[in-house]
């Protein structure tokens, strides 16, 4: 894929060379591509959100499918199957990215696709659907699944930004924020048992602030592990009492506040 990629690319480059220009109306830039460097800043994106199981305190701990950042970091996730999931990431060049960027904007056209997700009409159950982002140029553009995309669109994409990396690298987290939040233990759901004074850290002190905290200590890669390799609706219970646990890290989590 990544030699499929380059070949585009490059017969691309050829093509806007001889034309003198970006040879598509709908690109908004000619053959020159730029972006906000700051490490906050989304290049690129692709994720799928919504759905009935969704927990909006939960679903912060969600990381999308792949994301390409201002600084040239790419995140992204394999699932490998029985909740686990490996997040991994690289730092890329400048020609990666704009080669990426060309593939998806000129070769794949994304800004001819419109977002309508909001154009639907209300249920009471939330739809699942796909969304892309980019923003170079000074022009962010959103699209998603209701935008008349051809059935293997989302997904050639998808796979085309997780093979943009040359040496991925499973990602580590140096730091996180934690929030906890009381709930009634349910038999049904999966359950972690934790124990608030051995780990240094008490979920019924945290519920209780209602407030994130700053971990870089040994709990930090434990957390990390037992959310990303079990369901997605795990509980602890930490003595007789239950907790949703989120944990949050800033470039990589999406409604992570920045490191303190």
């Amino acid at each position: 894929m990544r030699r499929f990629l380059s070949m585009i690319v490059l017969a691309l480059g050829l093509v806007l060379t001889a034309c003198g220009g970006s040879g598509d109306e709908n690109t908004g830039f000619d053959g020159v591509i730029t972006w906000d460097r700051d490490p906050q800043t989304v290049v690129f994106r692709a994720n799928t959100v919504g759905g009935s199981t969704d927990d909006a305190f939960l679903t912060r701990n969600d990381i999308p499918l792949c994301t390409i950042y201002g600084d040239n970091r790419i995140v992204w996730t394999n699932d490998l199957g029985d909740f686990n999931l490996q997040v991994l990431w690289d730092k890329l060049t400048d020609q990666q990215v704009q080669n990426f960027v060309s593939f998806v904007t000129v070769v794949e056209r994304i800004y001819t696709y419109d977002a309508r997700a909001d154009q639907q009409p209300p249920s009471a159950v939330a739809p699942a659907y796909e969304t892309m982002s980019v923003a170079v140029n000074g022009r962010p553009h959103t699209t998603d699944s209701f935008g008349e995309w051809e059935p293997e669109y989302f997904q050639r994409i998808l796979e085309t930004c997780k093979e943009i990396s040359n040496a991925p690298v499973i990602y580590e987290p140096e730091g996180a924020w934690v929030t906890a939040q009381q709930i009634e233990y349910d038999t049904t759901r999966p359950s972690i048992l934790w124990d608030g004074d051995a780990a240094g850290l008490k979920f019924t002190e945290l519920a209780a602030s209602s407030e994130a905290r700053w971990i870089t200590d040994s709990n930090l890669k434990i957390l990390w592990n037992m959310i990303h390799t079990s369901s997605p609706i795990i509980q602890f219970a930490e003595g007789e009492n239950a907790y949703e646990v989120v944990l949050e890290v800033p470039g990589v989590n999406p409604t992570a506040p920045a490191a303190p």
